[in-house]
């Protein structure tokens, strides 16, 4: 097999209660989402918990034109930036990660690497993490990487060639991390732009519906820009990778930004 299940999950640092200290609570729908997901994942065999997680984070580096893949064989960090020093993980980097690179490499990617070891800067992982370790004991092998500097189209292929990968005996999952529009209200953190409604709007019913390629025809890159969003990319490579509609858990737009989780199953 193969990969087992495959998620979209947001990154505000406020739902993780060590940092929101009750104003997590005005993200309701997200945080049930989240422990929807944290049940289903936690009923699977082994909880749930793959031989490999491919966690891909836009706040990684960025590299124009290419998926950057982090190469460094430890990786920690925490929300200590956010007031919650408690809050840390230390991930180490799959065995795999070469036999990554040689697919996507074969499959005509451009990649780009580094080691960067520190988590910290990177909420787009941290907050992620935080609920996925509420389904497992320990966090398993990861290859973390941005896939923020390839355009929709080659992030939805992205996606098709993960779907196309020999894992052998290794059970893999996806965890795609990203925020949705930035500009659902006049007091969102980018401002306010009547095309960050219609963007959320379309993003949720590309997943419901598994229809990827009419989502990137209908958002050109000056609509995006216009949208102000952050997770289109981690979207389609989800959308590529399940190759078909996908569950939505949830989708809410507090605080002025748009946040869903999703969630398919191998």
């Amino acid at each position: 097999m193969p990969w087992i299940w495959a998620a979209l999950m947001p990154h505000p640092p406020i739902i993780v209660p060590e940092v929101g200290r009750g104003r997590e609570t005005e993200a309701a729908a997200t945080l049930a989402g989240a422990r929807t997901l944290v049940e289903r994942l936690s009923a699977l065999p082994r909880r749930g918990r793959p031989d490999v997680l491919v966690l891909l984070s836009p706040h990684q580096p960025y590299a124009n034109g290419a998926l950057f893949l982090n190469s460094a064989p430890e990786i920690k960090g925490g929300l200590e930036r956010f007031g919650a020093p408690e809050v840390r993980f230390s991930l180490r980097t799959s065995q795999a990660w070469p036999d990554l690179v040689h697919h996507l490499e074969e499959s005509g990617f451009q990649l780009a690497s580094g080691e960067v070891g520190n988590l910290t800067p990177d909420h787009g992982a941290t907050v992620p993490l935080y609920y996925l370790a509420q389904a497992f004991e320990d966090m398993p092998p990861v290859i973390l990487g941005s896939p923020i500097g390839l355009t929709p189209a080659k992030a939805l292929a992205l996606g098709r060639a993960l779907a196309d990968l020999d894992t052998g005996e290794q059970t893999w999952a996806l965890l795609a991390s990203g925020d949705l529009s930035h500009r659902l209200t006049r007091e969102a953190p980018a401002g306010f732009n009547p095309e960050g409604r219609l963007f959320d709007d379309d993003v949720v019913a590309a997943l419901r519906s598994g229809d990827a390629q009419s989502l990137i025809d209908r958002w050109p890159p000056h609509r995006l820009e216009a949208a102000g969003e952050c997770g289109f990319r981690s979207v389609l490579v989800l959308l590529g990778l399940a190759n078909g509609p996908v569950e939505v858990l949830s989708y809410e737009g507090p605080f002025g930004v748009g946040y869903s989780l999703a969630l398919t199953q191998g």
